[in-house]
């Protein structure tokens, strides 16, 4: 929920190396929740390579966690169209912890942490999203 404090979970990436949510530093990050598959996802792409291109910098992160069953989807989708931020997937795919801790039951789905910890913004696309990582970098 919106104000309340973010749970850390730890799944793997694309080198098969076990990270935590937690390991990413970020004054503001963008918890997202997507599959190769998923055609919402995709028409999102554009937005969320403009919102890191223009905020990494200052510190804006973004963490991705895929549904994806088959590890090969995942990987040549992140390539594909250019996913250059922190990408994680469990083998389990929607019965991963995030995606149980998170309650999430369609992609996509996101949630925007700030540097606290506390989740400041749900579900955030396009205009929304850039003006959300706006209000809450440089307030």
């Amino acid at each position: 929920e919106i104000g309340q404090q973010y749970v850390d979970f730890s799944i793997t990436d694309d080198l098969n190396t076990k990270t935590a949510f937690s390991d990413v530093k970020g004054k503001l990050t963008l918890l997202e929740f997507w599959a190769s598959w998923c055609g919402p996802c995709i028409e999102e792409y554009p937005n969320l390579k403009k919102a890191y291109a223009q905020y990494k910098d200052d510190g804006f992160e973004i963490v991705s966690i895929s549904d994806d069953r088959r590890k090969k989807d995942w990987v040549q989708a992140i390539k594909k169209h250019e996913l250059n931020w922190v990408n994680l997937r469990d083998a389990k795919a929607g019965d991963a912890d995030p995606f149980l801790i998170y309650g999430i039951s369609g992609i996509p789905d996101s949630f925007l942490i700030d540097e606290e910890g506390v989740i400041v913004g749900r579900d955030l696309r396009g205009d929304d999203l850039l003006r959300a990582i706006e209000k809450h970098l440089y307030q």
